[in-house]
């Protein structure tokens, strides 16, 4: 199965600013339920700005991706076709089709998992499995505002921390305390204004933290 069609299946089996107020949601019903992408009714370009930092990098590294959505049908029905990063590590896919949940967010929460198994001898499934579950478990919900493209707009972040309370992870310590962030608005095209997750050291410090955030739309 192809990464981003894994991603699929992964994300199909779950049914900054000022912080003004807080609730209590969970990631299905902040980030996916909403189906943000269903309101891109044309032919669309989301361009996001994509971040790697931490103690783990010798320097900070900056690249590019961005979901092209060349086809929109009477229906909802999108193809969709994603270009990420650049020079060597670039990565092509499409036509992938899609109504109302963003490609691009699917395929970067994959690539953390097949990355996560890769580095671990462990199997992506299992930290697809602990993330799958803890999206739909309650989470603090943070009522905030975004820039975007000059203007101040209302949005919503959730955080989680999958591993934290799952023994299994004893066999991969280092993804305890991992922690994923998504910052979400009606009011910016596609819904998804940053993702960012950030795994921290022993210290509490940031070893690696990765981050796509909304920079353009055409």
């Amino acid at each position: 199965m192809r990464p981003v069609a894994a991603a699929f299946v992964l994300l199909g089996l779950i049914a900054g600013g000022a912080t003004l107020r807080a609730e209590t949601a969970s990631v299905q019903e902040v980030v996916f339920a909403p189906g943000f992408l269903a309101a891109v009714d044309r032919a669309t370009v989301l361009r996001y700005r994509y971040e790697m930092t931490g103690k783990a990098m010798d320097r900070p590294y900056r690249s590019a991706a961005k979901l092209e959505i060349r086809e929109v049908f009477p229906d909802g029905r999108k193809l969709a076709w994603l270009d990420m990063f650049e020079g060597a590590n670039r990565r092509q896919t499409g036509p992938l089709p899609t109504v109302d949940q963003n490609p691009l967010l699917l395929a970067f929460l994959q690539r953390d998992t097949v990355t996560m198994g890769n580095l671990t001898g462990g199997t992506p499934g299992y930290f697809q499995q602990q993330i799958r579950k803890a999206f739909n478990q309650p989470q603090t919900v943070e009522t905030t505002t975004v820039n975007w493209q000059g203007r101040t707009v209302a949005a919503r972040t959730v955080r989680l921390r999958p591993f934290l309370a799952d023994p299994s992870i004893e066999r991969f310590p280092q993804f305890r305390d991992k922690e994923y962030e998504f910052t979400v608005s009606p009011e910016v095209p596609g819904g998804l204004w940053r993702l960012r997750v950030r795994l921290p050291d022993t210290a509490g410090t940031t070893f690696l933290e990765e981050s796509l955030t909304l920079e353009a739309v055409e």
